[in-house]
Formats: structure tokens, C-alpha cells, sequence
């Protein structure tokens, strides 16, 4: 299995994901956790040798990143490295342009 490392970016990103979810839609903290912890498993599970494909969206696809889609919604771009992987970005795919 390879290093997964998650940059700033991203997890500021959920970060405020958590917070969204917590104060403009008023769920419980334990319900905006269970949403972003779901993502944590997911990019832990980059560090697998299964690999998602060059992503489309030109503007990480000119940067050579992959791109993994969690749960039809959300979609994570990253590289992969000899000895790991480093998850650079994220976005809602509503907001992606190809």
C-alpha cells in the first residue's frame, strides 16, 4: 500500500465542508463527521495500487493529476509518485468545467 498524503488545500476544503454542513444546514456534529470521515476512508483508500483514470477536467489534466469521484458528488484530484500518492485538490462536480 502507498503513503496517502492529503495537502493543505484539501483538507481545508473539508474542512469547510464540516462547517457548511454544520451551520447553514444545521446537522448534527455527529452526522457532518460521519459525512467527512466517509471521506477520509476514501482518500485513504488512494494509497491502493488500483488507480483511477487522467482526470478531464482541463485544468488538472494539464497538471497530469488523476481524478477519483466520491459518491457521484465530490471529485478529488491527485498524483502519484514511486512512493505515494498526494491528493491536491478537490471539488463539487457541479462547478468542474471539461
Amino acid at each position: 500500500m502507498r503513503t496517502v498524503v492529503v495537502s493543505s488545500t484539501v483538507q481545508e476544503k473539508i474542512e469547510n465542508l464540516r462547517n457548511y454542513l454544520l451551520n447553514e444546514l444545521k446537522l448534527s456534529r455527529e452526522a457532518a463527521k460521519a459525512r467527512t470521515y466517509r471521506m477520509d476512508v476514501f482518500l485513504l483508500s488512494l494509497g491502493y495500487p488500483a488507480d483511477y483514470p487522467p482526470c478531464r477536467f482541463k485544468k488538472w489534466q494539464e497538471l497530469g493529476y488523476r481524478c477519483a469521484v466520491f459518491e457521484k458528488t465530490w471529485v478529488f484530484a491527485y498524483e502519484i509518485f514511486e512512493n505515494g500518492v498526494i491528493v491536491r485538490d478537490m471539488s463539487h462536480t457541479s462547478v468542474l468545467i471539461e
